[in-house]
């Protein structure tokens, strides 16, 4: 009781202890933390749920799923994204329904773009056999159907392509040549993102192409979509980038 006072008074930076109290919560605390968190404003509850998705992704011994769970319903656009981001562990099936309806529904381009990264876990749980098949089929058809949709933003797509890779149809393939041909970096990098996902080696040529290329970012991407393919014709290609003058492509 006494660290949920101390997160409503707003003149107070959020404290590490005060945070750390909020893991594990059992659903008593929980539905107390709820009476709290409606009685915040919006700045506070934004702060809070961003420093919960930093305290978690730099101690993976904290859980605050509960939290972001109830924030999946939030008004406010970058609570819910953030909500998600926090989500990132978690492979509950009972999440698929609610990330599937994020990225369908939502209005904010940066609240869907962040649910289709998420649903990337349960696309790789489904082609490995890690999914009820019902479940998986369900994920694949969400992500194929915005692949179809025109009218998506152009970061909502490379995302979601990103995340449709495992599943490796022709369609897919067709996106990522297509992708990959773009003059933008960032749907460039998406694509050579996806080409690791897939796991075909057919893509090791565009890879091995890109790894001596001049942009550290695609040669970063190319790196790390080798290292997913894990074919060993790869191998030559990759050790002159333990000396690229990037310290990321050299860490990939």
């Amino acid at each position: 009781d006494r660290y949920l006072e101390e997160l409503t008074q707003e003149d107070k930076p959020l404290r590490f202890a005060t945070i750390a109290s909020l893991s594990d919560m059992s659903r008593i605390e929980a539905d107390k933390f709820v009476v709290t968190w409606q009685s915040l404003t919006l700045e506070r509850q934004r702060q809070l749920v961003k420093r919960l998705v930093e305290m978690a992704e730099e101690n993976v011994e904290l859980d605050f799923h509960l939290i972001f769970l109830m924030c999946l319903d939030s008004e406010d656009a970058e609570v819910r994204e953030n909500a998600i981001l926090g989500l990132w562990e978690v492979e509950d099936r009972s999440l698929i329904d609610p990330l599937i309806k994020a990225l369908t529904t939502d209005v904010s381009p940066q609240v869907r773009s962040a649910a289709a990264v998420a649903l990337g876990k349960f696309a790789i749980l489904a082609e490995e056999d890690k999914l009820p098949e019902p479940d998986g089929v369900k994920v694949k058809d969400a992500l194929m159907g915005v692949l179809r949709n025109e009218n998506e933003t152009p970061d909502v797509m490379r995302r979601v392509l990103e995340s449709a890779a495992p599943f490796n149809t022709h369609v897919i393939r067709e996106h990522i040549r297509r992708t990959y041909d773009s003059d933008d970096l960032n749907q460039k990098a998406s694509a050579i993102f996806a080409m690791g996902r897939t796991g075909e080696t057919r893509w090791l040529n565009h890879l091995f192409k890109e790894i001596r290329g001049v942009s550290p970012v695609l040669r970063f991407e190319a790196a790390n979509a080798c290292g997913e393919l894990g074919d060993e014709s790869a191998v030559p290609h990759l050790i002159p980038l333990l000396d690229d003058d990037d310290l990321q492509v050299q860490l990939a």
